[in-house]
């Protein structure tokens, strides 16, 4: 992926540009005043940074879990408890 920089006014003259770089797998970085404030970048390359940002957060999820001493059946039931509760508040 090729990453331009831009700043805010050009990228407001130039969205549609902005759009197409991103169709062709190309990125944008926006700059306020020499500083880096947005990125425009292709939804797949989105999506897969979504992804490793869920991964890593139950990654950390499980590490507390572990060092808790909770076990994944400990969890899955008092999250079911909850539910249930809540369930039958409405």
């Amino acid at each position: 992926m090729m990453t331009m920089t831009m700043t805010v006014s050009q990228g407001k003259t130039k969205f549609l540009e902005l759009i197409r770089r991103a169709e062709n797998n190309n990125g944008t970085l926006i700059e306020k005043k020499g500083i880096p404030v947005a990125a425009v970048l292709p939804y797949k390359e989105y999506v897969n940074l979504k992804r490793t940002q869920s991964y890593l957060a139950m990654m950390r999820f499980r590490q507390i879990a572990k060092d808790a001493g909770l076990t994944a059946q400990e969890i899955y039931e008092e999250s079911r408890r909850e539910l249930e509760a809540r369930g039958s508040r409405e």
